[in-house]
């Protein structure tokens, strides 16, 4: 089935830098690629309720101009094809047999697509209603004769409260081969703390520098790394390093004891996930998103959304006992070994095999 089957993905535009929901759509592609299924990437140039810099002719010239070079942060699979495309229209989306959608807006201009575009399913990757039109929001969970699938169990809850559709939970994956144990979690310096920082207020990074403020003044001895995909934030403390779009971000997990996450929500958020394949001990924010993995001194410890000195706290605990920090990180490895890329892959294509 696999080399005569065609699935689109129809991204809500194309960005270019590392984003999770989009790394996770495009590490389905590749690997159904692989597999032997046909795959095309379409992004559109206007979506509607989409905040733009830049207007929509200059947006069209400038995707002309820059044709399709591969992305910097991702690699592609040579056999996907990619179109720029004005809309999310019939007379522009290619035909297939699949077609997959992910974020309200972009999933609702599917919802309308004819059925020679592909029989639809809806990635769902988070809570989406942090800019409001919760109305469409719950509208593109009902999409006809499309098929939920959700990233996290809480997602399926809230998700089925709005729609009779089908709805199936695919946990993201993670590549063991990319995010592993390099150095010995009992080897680590314990007083090493990493953390993903955005300008983004729902990632609650201002939380995370001010709890870390207030680790380095008990612990002196505390070294902490920062990375993101913009610019280094303006005065960052002389005890911190930062890196802009890393290359290497294994080698920063698997450099520090910690790692910490701020959020205010989260889908599933994929660089904590990350940080425990790299044998980092968690300490992160009591949200939803979190829990699919998080569970309070059992596989991380948990604490309130913006409260710094709580987290201070939990870094600190951790800090100063070592064993209690080593066995928490080691038990936090063993349990998200679960989030395999091979599991994902397979679920989807039973779900691909079921609805042709």
């Amino acid at each position: 089935m696999a080399a005569k089957t065609k699935i689109n993905f129809i991204l809500p535009f194309k960005p270019r830098r590392p984003a999770g929901g989009f790394r996770v759509m495009y590490e389905y592609a590749n690997r159904l690629a692989k597999k032997g299924y046909r795959v095309h990437l379409t992004f559109p140039i206007k979506t509607p309720y989409m905040k733009y810099r830049l207007p929509y002719l200059l947006r069209r010239i400038l995707s002309k101009l820059e044709g399709f070079d591969r992305d910097k942060w991702f690699d592609f699979d040579a056999g996907i094809t990619m179109s720029y495309v004005p809309e999310v229209k019939d007379k522009y989306v290619e035909d297939a047999d699949i077609v997959v959608a992910t974020w309200w807006s972009t999933v609702l201009e599917m919802g309308a697509l004819s059925e020679r575009k592909g029989k639809k399913i809806n990635l769902i990757q988070g809570y989406e209603n942090w800019e409001g039109h919760e109305d469409l929001l719950y509208s593109s969970y009902d999409m006809k004769n499309t098929i939920n699938i959700v990233v996290a169990s809480y997602l399926q809850k809230i998700v089925s409260q709005y729609t009779k559709n089908r709805i199936e939970l695919i946990e993201n994956g993670i590549d063991n081969a990319l995010y592993y144990i390099q150095k010995l979690v009992e080897a680590r310096e314990p007083a090493t703390v990493a953390m993903m920082y955005s300008k983004q207020e729902i990632k609650g990074s201002k939380y995370g520098l001010e709890a870390l403020k207030i680790v380095k003044s008990r612990i002196p001895d505390l070294n902490v790394e920062l990375f993101g995909i913009s610019s280094a934030p303006e005065h960052l403390p002389y005890w911190t390093k930062y890196y802009r779009d890393p290359d290497n971000l294994c080698e920063i997990y698997n450099r520090n004891a910690i790692f910490i996450s701020n959020s205010f929500t989260e889908g599933f958020g994929l660089v904590s996930v990350e940080s425990m394949f790299c044998g980092c001990a968690l300490v992160c924010t009591d949200i939803e998103g979190h829990q699919e993995y998080a569970f309070d001194n059992k596989t991380a410890l948990l604490t309130d959304v913006a409260n710094p000195s709580q987290m201070a706290d939990r870094i600190c605990y951790l800090i100063e006992n070592n064993e209690y920090r080593i066995n928490l990180a080691q038990r936090g490895n063993y349990y998200v070994q679960r989030f395999s890329w091979e599991n994902s892959i397979g679920k989807i294509e039973d779900i691909i095999k079921s609805i042709l």
